[in-house]
């Protein structure tokens, strides 16, 4: 069967592409294509239910009649296995063949493996990760989290007071991907303070045992456990793409319409590599806001609609051992200036990024983060304060543009 659209991938892209169409076009035939069987859930969500603060019904995003009611012809459990960008065609693996006038790939990435085989040593990446983690969570005495980012910390910090956690962190800081040099250590603090043991410049070399393990470190160290979670970074899948002679870096390349180099077949999400706001670099952004503003911009250049999209930011926003933090835009230690505000008796600390022109370019933000949207929107407009003490306190609209410098 041809399909005018067919969508891979059933997460933010994928879904904000499926919504967009509907929204201005009833008529075209999609089809969607996902591995796993279930309907659309948030993967931000998954360390609440891993640590029993929320149900799984409440992951989803959608149910599963969704689909049906906006007419899409959904192959769930199905892996795409190849795409022929010349004769369009999309082959899964249970044989079947699609035709396509557009293509989306939204597959998203995996989780970094290890090379260490073992039932209790798992990652963080697919509803089935979650259910397994939970599984074997809800008995455990002491986790190990193998990398200090976006997956294996907020999964720490929503397991049970009790639960005796230790972190092994490759690099120098934690959250060094995500968050500035300050605002790493200051989080540090608080997470030993809080009873974390944390193993900085350091690696899990062996993992003996089966209950009860024995996590032998690079340093010599061993740290009894009864899980170890990994949560080493994740790989774009473009392997499709690639197969299909799209031009592939660290992620499928697009342009400002997210359209790949193969007519027709077009990326967002996870694994799309597009220009940076700030930057003007090609990057793979990696965050649900990205996903969602490339999956809008993709679906309405499929209908021929013509829209740029300007670039994506750096955007995340979690909450770890109690502490909200929010990240936006460009937070590298080469900024060429910052203002940062520390206020311990409230437990506030957030670093202002800054351009030769002392335009806005990032925001790091611990502790009450409720206007980290405001500094996005900043960001986006290139907007730069006259007066660099109103960002020193909690932002509101007004605050905001009586500040900003419209010259």
């Amino acid at each position: 069967m041809t399909y005018d659209i067919i969508i891979i991938g059933n997460s933010a892209a994928g879904l904000t592409v499926l919504k967009t169409l509907r929204r201005l076009n009833r008529d075209v035939s999609i089809a969607l294509i996902d591995r796993e069987d279930v309907p659309a859930y948030s993967r931000v969500l998954t360390p609440y239910y891993i640590g029993g603060d929320t149900s799984r019904k409440n992951l989803f995003l959608v149910a599963m009649a969704f689909y049906g009611d906006l007419g899409v012809d959904t192959f769930f459990g199905k892996n795409a296995v190849s795409v022929d960008g010349g004769k369009r065609q999309v082959l899964l693996d249970d044989a079947t063949g699609l035709s396509y006038r557009n293509l989306l790939i939204a597959t998203g990435a995996e989780s970094k493996e290890i090379g260490i085989r073992h039932e209790r040593v798992l990652g963080l990446r697919h509803l089935r990760d979650a259910d397994r983690l939970r599984a074997l969570f809800q008995n455990a005495a002491s986790v190990v989290g193998l990398g200090a980012g976006l997956v294996t910390l907020p999964t720490l910090s929503h397991l049970a007071p009790g639960v005796e956690k230790s972190l092994v962190v490759s690099s120098g800081r934690i959250l060094s991907r995500v968050l500035d040099a300050e605002g790493s250590l200051i989080l540090e603090e608080r997470m030993k303070q809080q009873g974390i043991a944390i193993y900085k410049k350091d690696d899990i070399s062996d993992v003996q045992g089966t209950e009860r393990l024995a996590v032998r470190l690079a340093s010599g160290a061993v740290v009894k456990s009864d899980v170890v979670l990994v949560g080493k970074g994740v790989t774009p899948n473009v392997e499709l793409a690639r197969k299909a002679g799209c031009s592939v870096d660290r992620g499928i390349i697009i342009d400002e319409y997210c359209r790949t180099t193969v007519e027709g077949i077009w990326a967002a999400g996870d694994n799309a590599q597009g220009v940076d706001f700030v930057t003007g670099g090609k990057v793979v952004q990696g965050n649900w806001i990205t996903a969602v503003e490339q999956g809008e911009i993709a679906a309405m250049n499929m209908l021929n609609v013509g829209v740029r999209y300007a670039g994506s930011l750096r955007n995340n926003t979690t909450e770890i051992f109690g502490h909200d933090i929010a990240v936006a835009g460009y937070t590298g230690d080469d900024a060429p200036q910052t203002r940062s505000y520390v206020y311990e008796d409230v437990r506030l600390y957030r670093k202002i990024f800054l351009d030769k022109k002392e335009r806005v370019i990032g925001v790091s933000m611990i502790g009450e983060t409720n206007d980290a949207g405001i500094y996005y929107g900043l960001i986006r407009r290139r907007a730069k304060l006259a007066d660099s003490t109103a960002i020193n306190h909690q932002q509101n609209y007004a605050r905001t543009l009586h500040s900003m410098d419209y010259r």
